[in-house]
């Protein structure tokens, strides 16, 4: 990010974005592209002001740093070179973001951090892992509500938490999220599984791991069952499947999954973006041979 720049150097840019010459207009909106968030708060006065000339070009120019402003962030989740693990809910926030730029991510949070406090008064601590796992689908996908959208599988909105938190409907990966940030508020021991085709969730007991399908109401899975899963997508199994998935390798897995939907959709744009963002998080170089 380039140093703050003098006030009155953006704001004269800003009173050039609707000049008459297309070549200045051009210009003037790639030196704001340049200075990124410097001219953030510039932009924003002007796309609320009172120049109804100025305010599309002003928007225009927002809606174009929004993509940039977002891959700064998924940098700073996920270092070039870092062999650490990233955080896979600020993840899953960064991804809302660019799903649902207006969605508050502190509210989000809280539904997360209430449905753990009211999970809480449910658990025993002396309770069985078995019993903990059968409390917790209960709570979610009986109390709750929370459930697979089989009607409309291939809606984006599946994929983003703000919107699996509202409608209580979502795909495997992004359902097992949801029982992996309220487990987590808890302590409960829970590792995601990404079985070929379909995403679980596991509860880490030394020597007896218990694997249950979030998708299918928290149903308890036992390793023949988890096989057939994987089988039915064509593949074979193997013990490897029933490894826990690395944050990293989760939430690479729900942006795969929204550019198969935004390609389908044919909404490319959005697919190349979110690319972008693959990119970042595996430190590859960007579409344009830049580090992404």
């Amino acid at each position: 990010m380039s140093k703050d720049p003098a006030k009155s150097q953006i704001s004269h840019l800003i009173q050039l974005l609707d000049d008459r010459d297309a070549f200045v207009r051009a210009r003037v909106r790639d030196e704001l592209l340049r200075l990124g968030e410097d001219a953030l708060p510039f932009l924003e006065m002007a796309a609320r002001g009172d120049n109804s000339t100025l305010r599309p070009y002003a928007r225009e120019v927002i809606e174009a740093l929004l993509p940039l402003r977002l891959a700064e962030k998924f940098r700073r989740l996920s270092p070039l070179g870092s062999r650490r693990d990233l955080d896979l809910e600020t993840g899953a926030l960064l991804l809302m973001e660019f799903g649902h730029p207006g969605a508050d991510a502190r509210e989000t949070v809280r539904r997360l951090d209430v449905l753990a406090e009211e999970l809480a008064k449910l658990l025993n601590e002396n309770d069985a892992p078995a019993t903990t796992v059968e409390m917790l689908s209960r709570f979610l996908f009986v109390d709750k509500g929370f459930r697979g959208n089989q009607e409309n599988f291939f809606d984006p909105d599946n994929s983003y938490l703000n919107r699996v938190l509202e409608t209580r409907m979502g795909i495997p990966i992004t359902l097992s999220a949801v029982c992996l940030f309220v487990g987590w508020r808890l302590g409960l021991p829970l590792e995601g599984v990404g079985l070929p085709g379909h995403f679980i969730v596991k509860y880490k007991v030394p020597g007896n791991d218990l694997f249950f399908d979030p998708f299918s109401g928290g149903r308890p899975l036992d390793r023949d069952q988890c096989a057939q899963i994987v089988e039915s997508f064509g593949n074979s199994f193997e013990e490897i499947h029933l490894a826990a998935a690395t944050h990293r390798e989760t939430l690479i897995r729900m942006m795969n999954n929204l550019i198969m939907i935004y390609r389908n959709n044919h909404q490319q744009p959005k697919a190349d973006q979110l690319g972008d963002y693959v990119r970042i998080l595996l430190g590859s170089p960007g579409r344009h041979g830049k580090p992404a």
